[in-house]
Parts: structure tokens; C-alpha cells; sequence
């Protein structure tokens, strides 16, 4: 096992290079066994317009992020992390003692 980390999981943002360059953003649909061992079906929804899926059949060090290459063009996959936010954090308003009021509520 190469020292990647975990393997991308269902949900997650993933950054797409091709060439060394960022080339787009996916979401993980979902990951499935391929019938060749240690082998996964990756689904990827692309974040892009208009909105596309595609399949790539990966090896488990693939899933952690190993470059490989298709049609010779190196592609890497990277996790996207979220930026720390700079503004505090604004605590939930404490509604114990207060009324809910349902913004549907016409009467």
C-alpha cells in the first residue's frame, strides 16, 4: 500500500488533474467492487455544466490518490478540503424557551 491515506469515500469533493493542471470538480456517486480483485467501479458526478456521470475503474492505490495515466495523460485525484473560516463561529440560538413558527403557517 502506498502512504495516500484512506480511500475516497461516497460523498466526497474530489479536484481532477490531467497534465498537472486542476481540470475539474467531481462528487463521489458511489464506489463499487470490480470483478478483478482490489479493483473498484468509482461513479463520479461531474460538477460542471451540463451535469455528467462517469465510471473509472480504479486500483485501491488509485483510490488514495496514486497518479495513473489515460491515453498517456497523467490524471491525479486530490480530496477537496474546505478553507478554516476566518469569521467566529455564530452560536445556535437557544430556543428552549422560545415558540417555533412555521414559516408556512398563513392563518
Amino acid at each position: 500500500m502506498i502512504p495516500y491515506g484512506k480511500m475516497f469515500q461516497r460523498g466526497e469533493v474530489l479536484l481532477v488533474y490531467m497534465n498537472n493542471e486542476p481540470t475539474f470538480f467531481a462528487r463521489v456517486e458511489s464506489i463499487t467492487p470490480d470483478r478483478k480483485k482490489d479493483w473498484w467501479q468509482l461513479n463520479l458526478l461531474i460538477l460542471a455544466q451540463p451535469l455528467k456521470t462517469m465510471t473509472w475503474t480504479l486500483d485501491s492505490d488509485q483510490m488514495r490518490g496514486q497518479t495513473f495515466t489515460i491515453k498517456g495523460v497523467p490524471v491525479e485525484i486530490r480530496r477537496v478540503r474546505a478553507p478554516e473560516s476566518d469569521e467566529p463561529e455564530t452560536p445556535e440560538p437557544d430556543t428552549k424557551d422560545g415558540n417555533v413558527v412555521s414559516m408556512f403557517d398563513f392563518d
